[in-house]
This record gives C-alpha cells, sequence and structure tokens, in this order.
C-alpha cells in the first residue's frame, strides 16, 4: 500500500473504523494450466483473505441496466484491512450475502478503501 507523505492514511481509517464496520471473507480462485486430459477439467485453487468493510446500496441514477444493474451492490472493504486488492470475478462475502465482484475496483491513491460492485 502507498504510505503518501509516510501519514500511513490507511492504517488510521482502518484503526478508527475497523471495529464498528463488518467482517468481510473474500475468496480468490486461481486456474492451473489445461491439462492434456480434456474430460478432467482445468484445476482450481481457492484462496480465502478476510478484512472488513461495509455494503451500500447505489442510487437510483446509478443504475443503468447495463453496467450498474438493479440489486448490484457497492461492497467497501478498508484496504489496511485485508492483504490483497480485490479483483473482478472474486467473490465477497459480507452481512450474511455472498456477491461476486462483476464491475471495476475503485480505489483511493492511499489504499485505504476499495469500492466494489457486487453481484
Amino acid at each position: 500500500m502507498p504510505n503518501i507523505f509516510n501519514a500511513n492514511i490507511a492504517g488510521k481509517i482502518n484503526k478508527a473504523l475497523g471495529n464498528m464496520v463488518f467482517p468481510v471473507t473474500l475468496v480468490r480462485k486461481t486456474y492451473g494450466a489445461r491439462p492434456e486430459d480434456l474430460t478432467r477439467g482445468i484445476d482450481s485453487v481457492e484462496t480465502t483473505y478476510t478484512g472488513r468493510g461495509f455494503v451500500s446500496d447505489y442510487k437510483d441514477s446509478e443504475i443503468d441496466g447495463t453496467s450498474v444493474k438493479q440489486g448490484d451492490r457497492k461492497v467497501v472493504i478498508l484496504g489496511a484491512s485485508i492483504s490483497v486488492v480485490p479483483t473482478v470475478n472474486d467473490t465477497v462475502t459480507i452481512e450474511g450475502e455472498t456477491r461476486l465482484i462483476v464491475g471495476p475496483v475503485k480505489r483511493d491513491p492511499a489504499d485505504a478503501v476499495y469500492e466494489c460492485q457486487a453481484r
């Protein structure tokens, strides 16, 4: 994570908010090489990361039916609470719901929060 002006912004936000937001479990699936025996399928490995965050709704004006669909949610993860940057196709479980990250992951310059579009 960047440490802008040696201010540790991400760490300070995590310390201030970490206990007030919800546990997050992020699962990243990575795939191996295609086997010679095509009937076997491709092996995959799931890696689990934990952090803290919260869920927010999109405003009606943000829902366009194409890139942001009705029912999509914003999952916000505190950057200093998790050891990876979320990416599209990761799954995230928060507040009892498991969703797939489908849209771009937005972040601030200090990596203090990651905003994920999840479906």
